[in-house]
């Protein structure tokens, strides 16, 4: 068996492996996203905390244990990226290295079990350990990327709530208060956001200006954090915070405008290598076909002829 195909081998059931360890982690919340009414009782167990389950509870000790060798392995990029991704618990930490440490893991393992009678194959589980510990941030940044535009898709609405509660005379807390409450089900992931910054405001008595800040960055979204330093703005000067929220709103729904027509003039180029693998070898064929085949039978004698 040549060190290539074990090689292949290897890096291929590391692939599968984190893809299944991996897929509890990221599936076990998406309905935590969904329009739905929730039971009290679930509330009331707490929506933050990872369900338990025997992968879970394996990834979180591994976890655990590599971060009380490790600490360096919780870098502030992973922190940043699963405060991003709603994974914000010391619980969703462990298990997050625990998965890393699994595949890279087992990457090694593979690699010494392939290296007998052969080093190179244990030089090569070298850099797929490496490759098994960067793969599951794709997979986290994937998932932050498709929060943040699901952040963008309900931001125009909430910015036009708040306009009518500011309109309405109510202060900027009584407005966030009243609009997280009314949006639960429309409007999930922002509800949830305005809900942890009226704790941020009352429970850990946080300023407002604070809160809001924090509650931008935590979900690495600049048109969050261009609002919030709006709204910031506009509260320490006493101000109505109905304008800067309606300039955000129109500024918001231009670049959103614009992103729709950028990916629109993106299509005709996307569908060139479509075009020239799937449509037009069915337009050569039948047209080059019959001259290839009488070039090639003339040729073959001369050819021939040749050979000899």
């Amino acid at each position: 068996m040549s060190p290539m195909f074990i090689g292949m081998l290897t890096f291929g059931g590391c692939i599968i492996f984190g893809l299944l360890v991996m897929q509890p982690l990221f599936t076990q919340y998406v309905d935590q996203y969904a329009v739905r009414v929730r039971p009290k009782e679930k509330e009331a167990e707490g929506e933050g905390a990872p369900k338990d389950s025997t992968t879970t509870q394996v990834c979180r000790t591994v976890g655990e244990l590599v971060l009380s060798v490790v600490p360096a392995c919780a870098d502030r990029r992973t922190v940043e990226l699963l405060n991003a991704g709603n994974y914000r618990t010391p619980q969703h930490l462990a298990i997050y290295i625990g998965i890393r440490s699994i595949i890279a893991a087992g990457a090694v393992f593979l690699g010494l079990i392939a290296s007998t009678g052969n080093a190179f194959n244990l030089i090569l589980a070298i850099p797929t350990a490496l490759l098994g510990w960067m793969l599951p941030n794709f997979f986290l940044a994937g998932r932050v990327k498709k929060r943040q535009n699901l952040i963008l898709r309900e931001l125009p609405t909430i910015i036009d709530l708040l306009i009518v509660c500011a309109q309405a005379g109510l202060g900027l807390m009584m407005g966030v208060d009243k609009v997280s409450k009314e949006i639960g089900d429309s409007c999930p992931i922002l509800a949830e956001e305005m809900r942890q910054l009226i704790s941020d405001v009352k429970i850990f008595a946080k300023s407002v200006p604070i809160a809001l800040r924090e509650m931008g960055e935590r979900c690495m979204v600049d048109e969050l954090i261009n609002m919030a330093s709006a709204l910031i703005a506009a509260e320490q000067k006493g101000s109505d915070i109905a304008y800067p929220l309606k300039q955000q709103a129109e500024a918001l729904r231009d670049r959103l405008k614009r992103k729709k027509e950028e990916e629109a003039a993106k299509v005709p180029v996307k569908m060139v290598p479509v075009i020239m693998i799937f449509v037009m070898p069915l337009i050569l064929a039948p047209m080059l076909g019959p001259a290839v085949v009488t070039i090639v039978n003339a040729l073959g004698p001369i050819v021939g002829g040749l050979g000899k």
